[in-house]
C-alpha cells in the first residue's frame, strides 16, 4: 500500500516520538508554540530541521500524550485571537505567553502556527482554527 507524504508525517507526529526528540530528561522536552520559525533563535552552526505539516486534531492528541509523559508546554503567541482559536481546539496553552524571546534548547519541539492566507496590511481580529496551518519542527 502506498502511503502519502502527509499520512506518513501524521503517523510520525501521532506516534511516540519525532526525530530529534531524545533529551537528557529521558525523552521529555519542551513543546514550544511559535507564530514563525525564528532562525536566529537556533544554534549558530549547521543544523537540519525535520518539519512536517500536521492537522490540529493530530497535534492536540500528540500534545496530550506528551504532557502526560511530563513534557512542558510553553508559547510565544501573543495574538489574542490565535490563542483563543488554539484553546478552542483543545490545545492547553498557558494563560500568558512567554515574555522573552525564544531561544532553542536541545529537545525542543517547535509547533509553528501560521495563518493560511494572511491579509496584507491589516490586523486580524477573528481567527478560527480552520484559518490556521500547523507545522511541527525538530532539530535533527
Amino acid at each position: 500500500m502506498v502511503q502519502t507524504q502527509n499520512q506518513a508525517a501524521a503517523e510520525r507526529a501521532a506516534g511516540a516520538a519525532l526525530p530529534g526528540l531524545a533529551t537528557e530528561q529521558g525523552g521529555r522536552g519542551r513543546i514550544v508554540f511559535l507564530n514563525a520559525l525564528p532562525l536566529n533563535a537556533l544554534p549558530r552552526r549547521h543544523i537540519q530541521l525535520d518539519v512536517i505539516p500536521i492537522s490540529i486534531n493530530e497535534l492536540a492528541q500528540w500534545i496530550q500524550r506528551r504532557l502526560q509523559e511530563g513534557w512542558q508546554l510553553i508559547h510565544f503567541i501573543r495574538h489574542p485571537a490565535t490563542m483563543q482559536a488554539l484553546r478552542a481546539a483543545s490545545v492547553p496553552l498557558p494563560e500568558q505567553p512567554n515574555a522573552g524571546l525564544y531561544t532553542y534548547q536541545p529537545g525542543d519541539v517547535l509547533v509553528i502556527v501560521t495563518l493560511r492566507s494572511p491579509p496584507r496590511g491589516q490586523e486580524v481580529q477573528q481567527v478560527n482554527v480552520s484559518d490556521l496551518e500547523f507545522w511541527v519542527a525538530a532539530v535533527i
